[in-house]
């Protein structure tokens, strides 16, 4: 699950969370693993049979991208968390995003 990761780019290095050299850092690793996986998808669709009997799983490798570069820019921004997410064009992602910081926060403060 996603939610720590956010939660903590959501703190500030004060209350330590992640550095944001260590942000970028991370969103570069996102990005190279991206381009990884692109690669897999595009060399595995070159095969017509691969293709045919893996539609749904090559497509979940770009849905998987797209998530981790937009993860990455998230890592990336320096903007306050809303604006973050409200960039985030992945509906899905944003929403539950939204839902694990909630969560963190209900944690946090607790009884």
């Amino acid at each position: 699950m996603i939610e720590r990761p956010i939660a903590m780019v959501a703190a500030t290095a004060a209350d330590g969370g992640v550095q944001p050299a260590l942000a970028h850092a991370l969103a570069e690793e996102l990005v190279g693993l991206t381009s990884l996986l692109a690669d897999l998808a595009y060399d595995l669709a070159g095969n017509p049979d691969t293709l045919r009997c893996h539609m749904q799983s090559l497509q979940d490798i770009d849905r998987i991208t797209q998530t981790q570069l937009a993860i990455a820019d998230v890592l990336r921004s320096s903007e306050p968390v809303e604006t973050c997410l409200d960039a985030v064009t992945l509906d899905d992602l944003a929403g539950r995003l939204r839902r694990s910081i909630a969560a963190a926060g209900a944690r946090s403060s607790g009884p």
